[in-house]
């Protein structure tokens, strides 16, 4: 009979309250500038086309989007925000955010 290999253990890392303090505030800064900008955009939005009933949609989230990539990519080191940890994965999480804040936003303006 052959032995079953078991699974190797990895080794987890323990996390000290500071960095866990640390990760929240991070995480609180990823989440609410994403939220101004959104909001600011719809602002902008409304103010300039009112409901943008001719517009293309597309190529206004894609101008919101890549002009908010590059905004955050500015604002992040002065707020203290590693930009240089960021993965796909966080760039994907504050753009969506961009984007829901941006339409709840302008729909609320839209519906006074």
């Amino acid at each position: 009979m052959e032995k079953k290999a078991e699974p190797e253990e990895i080794p987890v890392k323990k996390v000290t309250p500071e960095e866990r303090k640390q990760a929240l505030v991070d995480g609180i800064k990823k989440t609410v500038l994403p939220s101004f900008i959104g909001a600011g955009f719809a602002l902008l939005l409304f103010l300039n086309f009112g409901d943008a009933h001719d517009k293309v949609w597309f190529s206004v989230i894609l101008l919101v989007v890549i002009l908010s990539y590059y905004i955050q990519k500015l604002v992040y080191p002065l707020i203290g925000v590693k930009v240089k940890e960021f993965e796909i994965k966080d760039w994907l999480y504050v753009e969506f955010l961009v984007i829901i804040f941006l339409m709840v936003v302008w729909t609320l303006l839209l519906n006074q």
